[in-house]
C-alpha cells in the first residue's frame, strides 16, 4: 500500500469489517495542495498548467493522492473547503488501460518529471478518441502534449518519450490487477482518479480470517 492513506482503502476495509458490501454513496473531500515541484506544461486542452499529484483529505483527516481526469473543469480550490464527490469506476478500454498504467508504473514514480508524465498518460487514456492509438506527440489525436514551460523546455522530447513508455507498458500489461481504480466525480469540479493497492493474497486471507474469527466470537457471546 502507498505511504499515503487512501480514503478509498479506508472505506473498503470499513465495509469488510462491518459486512457492508457496497461503498458509501458520496465522499466529502478537500483539496490540500499539489506537489511543490510540479512541472508546468501545456497540452491541446491547457496552457501553462501545473501538472502532478494532487493531495486531498477527507473529514476524518485521512490523506490521499489523486490525479486529474477532466481538464475541461476547474479543480476545487482549498478555500472552498470540502466538496462532495461520488465514487465510481471506469469501464471498457479506459478501465483496462488505467489498470495497466497503475500496475506497471505507479509504484515507481519518484520525481516531478515522472509524476507529470504519469498524469499526462492518464489524460491521454481519458481524453483520446476511441480506437485512436495512444500518442501525446504534437498534433497526434484528440489530446496531445505541447511543451514544458521555462527552463525545462529543452526536455520536451524526453518528456514525450517518458509518457509513451508508460502508455506502452499499460497497453502491454497482462498481469493481475494490482490496484482498485476509482473515479471520484463532481458535477462542478474536475473528476479524479484514485488507486488503492489490492491486498496480497496472504494479507487478504489474514484479514478475512480475522473478520471470521470476530464473527465467531460475537456469535459465542450472543445470549441464548
Amino acid at each position: 500500500m502507498n505511504k499515503t492513506t487512501s480514503i478509498i482503502a479506508g472505506l473498503l476495509l470499513a465495509g469488510l469489517a462491518t459486512g457492508v458490501a457496497q461503498a458509501a454513496q458520496t465522499l466529502d473531500i478537500k483539496f490540500v495542495q499539489e506537489d511543490a515541484d510540479a512541472l508546468v506544461m501545456s497540452t491541446s486542452d491547457t496552457q501553462d498548467y501545473s501538472t502532478g499529484r494532487l493531495h486531498y483529505v477527507d473529514r476524518a483527516g485521512r490523506s490521499f493522492v489523486a490525479y486529474c481526469v477532466e481538464l475541461q473543469q476547474e479543480f476545487a480550490p482549498n478555500f472552498l473547503g470540502f466538496q462532495t464527490y461520488t465514487p465510481g469506476s471506469f469501464s471498457g478500454s479506459q478501465a483496462s488501460a488505467l489498470q495497466g498504467l497503475f500496475s506497471t508504473s505507479y509504484a515507481g514514480l519518484s520525481n516531478a518529471f515522472q509524476q507529470a508524465a504519469f498524469q499526462t498518460a492518464v489524460w491521454e487514456i481519458t481524453h483520446e478518441s476511441a480506437g485512436t492509438p495512444y500518442s501525446v506527440a504534437a498534433n497526434q489525436g484528440s489530446f496531445f502534449f505541447s511543451g514544458l514551460t521555462g527552463s525545462l523546455a529543452q526536455d520536451d522530447a524526453a518528456f514525450v518519450n517518458q509518457v509513451h513508455s508508460y502508455l506502452n507498458a499499460a497497453v502491454d500489461y497482462q498481469g493481475a490487477d494490482l490496484y482498485t481504480i476509482s473515479r471520484l466525480s463532481n458535477a462542478n469540479f474536475q473528476d479524479l482518479v484514485v488507486a488503492t493497492a489490492v491486498p496480497e493474497p496472504t494479507s487478504l486471507a489474514m484479514l478475512l480470517g480475522g473478520l471470521a474469527a470476530l464473527g465467531f466470537v460475537a456469535r459465542r457471546r450472543r445470549p441464548d
